[in-house]
């Protein structure tokens, strides 16, 4: 009997074996970057869904954990230079903190006015980079920066290994009982609550969470370009969560491809020059409109009308 489920995880082993063996066998330092920056956004749109994806809680303001975990990098290196191995755990916890304190008070709030609040926190932060440019360099950002390491196939095989680790982990978080008891809030919260789940705590939880794997890409980030600054970090709040919606949110694995492939595909548009964005912008409007749930979902759900079962339906079977 024919598996869905074994069938995606021979096509993510596949295509992790061929990452890791893509720098051997083709050397282009070209794609090597771009696979880079892609591993990196992967990261980030798994990081947004696991906090917007299991709770229904759609955060705005994602750019500000990228924010607080890049920055602090660059504030951390005038003094001296940091190596990767101390600031991704600095970051991690950094960021977790923040995101209790600005969880606290903005998940109280429901519907629009919580992606209004996170939106509004990503605007405040932009407005102190920019405004204290004594300390964060302003618009021209923060320059250097220790690099990830001396040798560009070296970033790129540590950046693979720590998204694979990343989303991985956050895959397994969301498999929890901790997942499930998430998935339960965004159905019904006020359900949730009556039967005695502490509400405030998962969802608290689950931004620390979020914002941690955020700030430790937004580290990786300033890292591999010896370089943080305003244009590369608050335009992030919406890409991540585009990533995440045209990947298929609900399930990190296909978030994560969302934000590998829309990066990888908005570099190769770059040839198309003017018509990039035109291009690019009706891509997403034809996933909208023709894939809603995702396009890595989408074709779940496909292989599924094609005579593909999950592990349970087949258990069902027995």
């Amino acid at each position: 009997m024919k598996k869905l489920k074994d069938l995606r995880i021979i096509l993510i082993v596949v295509g992790i074996v061929f990452m890791f063996i893509f720098p051997i066998g083709f050397n282009d330092q070209y794609l090597i970057w771009v696979f880079s920056i892609a591993l990196i956004y992967s990261v980030y749109a798994s990081s947004w869904d696991l906090l917007s994806g299991y709770t229904g809680k759609e955060n705005f303001g994602h750019a500000a954990f990228i924010a607080i975990g890049g920055y602090m990098v660059g504030f951390i290196s005038k003094a001296f230079p940091i190596p990767v191995y101390l600031s991704l755990p600095i970051s991690a916890l950094v960021s977790a903190v923040f995101g209790v304190v600005i969880g606290i008070p903005t998940l109280r709030l429901k519907g629009p006015y919580f992606a209004l609040a996170t939106l509004a926190v990503a605007s405040i932060f932009e407005k102190l980079t920019i405004s204290m440019s004594q300390y964060t360099g302003g618009e021209e950002g923060m320059i250097g920066i220790t690099y990830l390491t001396d040798d560009p196939n070296k970033s790129y095989y540590f950046l693979l290994i720590f998204a694979v680790l990343a989303v991985y982990t956050m895959f397994k978080i969301s498999r929890s009982n901790f997942g499930l008891i998430l998935k339960a809030l965004k159905s019904d919260e006020d359900a949730c609550r009556a039967i005695g789940i502490n509400t405030t705590f998962y969802k608290v939880t689950a931004f620390a969470l979020s914002a941690s794997f955020a700030g430790m890409a937004g580290t990786l980030v300033a890292h591999n370009f010896g370089y943080i600054g305003p244009d590369i970090v608050y335009p992030l709040s919406l890409n991540s969560m585009i990533m995440a919606v045209v990947g298929g949110i609900g399930g990190i694995v296909p978030a994560a491809l969302g934000g590998f492939f829309l990066t990888f595909a908005s570099e190769l548009l770059r040839d198309f020059g003017d018509y990039n964005q035109i291009i690019y912008t009706l891509l997403l409007i034809f996933s909208a409109l023709f894939l809603p749930s995702g396009v890595f979902n989408g074709l779940s759900n496909f292989l599924k009308s094609k005579g593909f079962k999950t592990s349970t339906e087949v258990r069902g079977e027995k």
